[in-house]
């Protein structure tokens, strides 16, 4: 479960830098934060970052339905579809990885379904982020700090595990 959490935290910071990417390549942004202190994330804060991170789990379980759904009805396996995206983002695998010209043509065809799918998903997280009350600056630093400090990921972690009666 500890995992868990922190897995799909690293997912969803992912979600969000990929967001703040695209809009960096469509204008100037300035450069990723610095995360915080482990002194600056207060207890409140890394309870934020769990709400946020147990809703992000069921946005992007359904983003993946959907784009399962998209992927399967024009014939692709879901599962060779996942190694094509994990070639194409590491170039190590991509040399690996033998795709067809079929393939190639059928994922470009799919591709604005598969982005228009992607986007709604970084917009419900968008969304979320806020209605914690925390800014996407704010949870991009926190969400760091977590990375960054192993004090502050020990905390995020015991937030996130149940109680135990002992």
């Amino acid at each position: 479960m500890k995992n868990l959490m922190r897995n799909t935290l690293v997912v969803f910071l992912g979600m969000i830098f990929s967001t703040a990417t695209v809009f960096a390549q469509q204008q100037q942004m300035p450069p990723q934060p610095e995360p915080l202190s482990p002194e600056e994330v207060t207890d409140e804060h890394l309870e934020k970052i769990s709400n946020i991170t147990q809703a992000g789990q069921g946005i992007q379980e359904e983003a993946d339905s959907k784009m399962k759904n998209v992927v399967e009805d024009v014939g692709i396996e879901y599962q060779r579809f996942q190694q094509i995206m994990m070639a194409q983002q590491n170039p190590q695998l991509a040399n690996q990885l033998q795709l067809s010209s079929e393939e190639e043509k059928t994922l470009q065809q799919i591709q604005p379904e598969l982005m228009k799918i992607n986007q709604e998903a970084q917009q419900k997280y968008m969304t979320n982020i806020e209605e914690e009350g925390l800014s996407i600056l704010e949870f991009q630093q926190i969400a760091q700090a977590i990375q960054a400090h192993p004090e502050v990921a020990e905390r995020f972690e015991e937030i996130n595990s149940p109680e135990e009666d002992g």
